[in-house]
């Protein structure tokens, strides 16, 4: 063999070993949540999601409980970032602020030399499906992914609010085929998942793909719990879920003890509402200030 078929070969071996290689690669996920960084749903997904040598993991999360945080972002003060102890044995960093902002700074900041391919977060303890997307830091993770142009996946288990134990290693153990095929297939540009897992999870049927719920709760507002001498007043939350739910929507599924694959999008607007729109009759605008009418 001359040299120079030599070196040809050489680097068709190398070649093809580097794709190899490359093509072995795990891919980048970060794991977030809105429940807090020493939650143990955080740390049940990530175990899951880090066992398996497809993937690498680092998780981000509030250095604090979030909950019902919605898409709230911190944009008038510095927010503290901090290395965290491992969470199931991988990278974790804690930020004292609300779940989409953690996930911003993630993505803007914390990992832009090492961008994640996926955003996972959760596991959150307390379902959010249906309207309960609106409110949910969980699901604000997963839409600041998708914002970003990654595939994302809220996972949240319904509970029991009177078992101390919630089993987030079966609600984990059922995320991860879904997290597997968003692996493999991706998702539409702007749409995310809202992944939720019933109480119950050894009555599970299966998966169930469905409509984002508009059932509305049985109790969603504010009472007053007391009030001072000084004329101050003290109001606290009252919620309960819906007592029925439309068939179709992921709250009904859910209800059936399904687990709910709900995907949402970025886009929200109302396009039943544009031929409505189109009928008004709408005024002709205001003089400008100084001119005649």
């Amino acid at each position: 063999m001359t040299a120079q078929r030599f070196l040809i070969c050489l680097f068709l071996i190398f070649v093809l070993v580097a794709h190899t290689v490359s093509a072995g690669e795990p891919i980048h996920v970060l794991v977030a949540n809105d429940d807090g960084i020493d939650s143990p749903g955080i740390e049940a997904i990530a175990a899951v999601i880090a066992a398996d040598p497809a993937y690498r993991v680092t998780v981000v999360a509030p250095a604090r409980q979030q909950s019902v945080s919605g898409h709230g972002l911190i944009t008038r003060s510095e927010i503290k970032v901090v290395e965290h102890a491992e969470v199931a044995g991988c990278t974790a960093w804690s930020v004292d602020a609300t779940p989409a902002t953690v996930a911003r700074i993630a993505l803007t900041a914390l990992l832009v030399d090492d961008f994640p391919d996926m955003v996972i977060s959760g596991i959150n303890r307390g379902e959010n499906d249906g309207l309960g997307a609106w409110t949910s830091g969980t699901v604000a993770v997963a839409r600041e992914g998708a914002y970003a142009g990654i595939p994302s996946v809220a996972v949240s288990l319904q509970l029991d609010w009177s078992d101390p134990q919630p089993d987030f290693e079966a609600a984990a153990r059922w995320a991860k085929p879904v997290i597997d095929a968003v692996r493999d297939n991706g998702l539409p540009p702007g749409v995310y998942l809202n992944l939720n897992v019933p109480v119950d999870t050894e009555a599970v049927k299966g998966f169930r793909v469905a409509r984002m719920g508009l059932d509305l709760s049985a109790e969603a507002r504010y009472v007053m719990a007391r009030a001072d001498s000084d004329g101050t007043r003290w109001y606290v939350s009252r919620w309960k879920p819906p007592l029925t739910a439309e068939p179709g929507g992921d709250t009904a599924a859910l209800q059936r003890n399904w687990v709910t694959i709900a995907p949402l999008g970025l886009d929200q607007t109302a396009e039943r509402a544009f031929g409505l729109l189109h009928q008004l009759v709408l005024p002709e605008p205001p003089p400008a200030p100084g001119t005649a009418p």
